[in-house]
C-alpha cells in the first residue's frame, strides 16, 4: 500500500515536472515573438513612415509625420501594384484591404490588427499599432488628402507627390547628392534620383559611371546622417564613410545587384 502510494506521488510529481516545462516553453516561445516583432518594428515614431493600403481597384498611400503631427493621404484609382515605382517614392510598409467601406485611417489601421488574413507586408503589427494610436492623436487640421489621378501631366504629378511624401527632417538637413548610375541600364539614375527629389532631397547631379559596376553603395561625408540612414534602409545599399569631401555630400551608386529587386 505505502509503495503504491509512492509510486502515485512519484507519477504526479512527473505529471508536474512535465507540465512545468511545457509551460516554460510557450513563455519562452512568447517572448522569443514579441522579441523578434521588437526588433523587426521600423516606425521609430520620430521620422516619416510610409504605408500603402491597396484593395481591388483603389488604394491610399498614407504618409506618418511625427515631427509635423500630421498625415498626408494621396488616394490612387486604378493601381494596385508598384505604386513606389510609379508615385518614385519609398513606401515603408503595404497592407492589404478587403473594402474602403470605413476609409479612415485609424479603422484600415485598426482592422489590420485585428485581422487574421495577414494583410500586414513589410511591417509588424506592433508598428500598426503605433500608427494606429499616433493616427488617433492627429487633429483633423493636420489630415491632408489629395487625389492622384491619370490626366495630371507629369509637373502636375511630380508636385503632388512631393506635397505629399516630402520628408520634414531630410528637407531640413538639405544633405547634397549625387547619383551615378554604374548598372549599365538607361534611366535608372533619374529614376532614383526622382525618388529621393520626391520626399525631399537635395540632388545637384546625375551622372553616369564610365564603366559598369557590381556593388551598390552610398558613401557620404562628415557625420552620418538621417538622410543617408534613410536611404540606405530603404534600398539595402550599404554605407561607407569617406574622409574627403566629393561633389556632394552623399554619393549614391547604383550597382548591377539593385536590377535583382529594383525598388525604384
Amino acid at each position: 500500500m505505502i509503495k503504491r502510494k509512492k509510486q502515485e506521488n512519484s507519477n504526479l510529481k512527473l505529471a508536474g515536472l512535465f507540465l512545468v516545462f511545457v509551460l516554460g516553453l510557450i513563455i519562452l516561445s512568447t517572448f522569443l515573438k514579441f522579441f523578434l516583432i521588437v526588433k523587426s518594428s521600423r516606425f521609430d515614431g520620430t521620422h516619416n513612415f510610409i504605408v500603402s493600403f491597396v484593395g481591388e481597384g483603389n488604394s491610399k498611400v498614407v504618409s506618418f509625420s511625427p515631427k509635423n503631427k500630421s498625415l498626408s493621404i494621396l488616394n490612387v484609382k486604378g493601381l494596385e501594384n508598384n505604386l513606389s515605382q510609379t508615385l518614385e517614392i519609398p513606401v515603408d510598409g503595404k497592407i492589404i484591404v478587403k473594402d474602403f467601406n470605413d476609409n479612415k485611417v485609424p479603422s484600415l489601421l485598426l482592422k489590420s490588427i485585428l485581422s487574421f488574413d495577414k494583410p500586414l507586408k513589410n511591417i509588424t503589427i506592433l508598428d500598426a499599432l503605433r500608427l494606429f494610436i499616433f493616427s488617433e492623436t492627429v487633429s483633423s487640421n493636420n489630415i491632408n488628402e489629395r487625389s492622384f489621378t491619370s490626366n495630371l501631366n507629369d509637373a502636375q504629378r511630380s508636385t503632388l507627390v512631393s506635397l505629399s511624401f516630402t520628408d520634414p527632417s531630410i528637407y531640413q538637413e538639405n544633405q547634397s547628392i549625387q547619383i551615378i548610375n554604374g548598372a549599365d541600364v538607361y534611366g535608372i539614375g533619374g529614376r532614383l534620383a526622382a525618388m529621393v527629389a520626391n520626399i525631399g532631397g537635395n540632388v545637384i547631379l546625375v551622372s553616369t559611371s564610365d564603366n559598369p559596376v557590381q556593388n551598390s553603395k552610398i558613401t557620404y561625408f562628415g557625420d552620418e546622417s538621417y538622410t543617408v540612414k534613410k536611404l540606405s534602409s530603404y534600398l539595402d545599399f550599404p554605407v561607407e564613410k569617406s574622409n574627403q569631401q566629393g561633389v556632394a555630400d552623399v554619393i549614391i551608386t547604383i550597382g548591377k545587384d539593385a536590377l535583382a529587386s529594383p525598388k525604384f
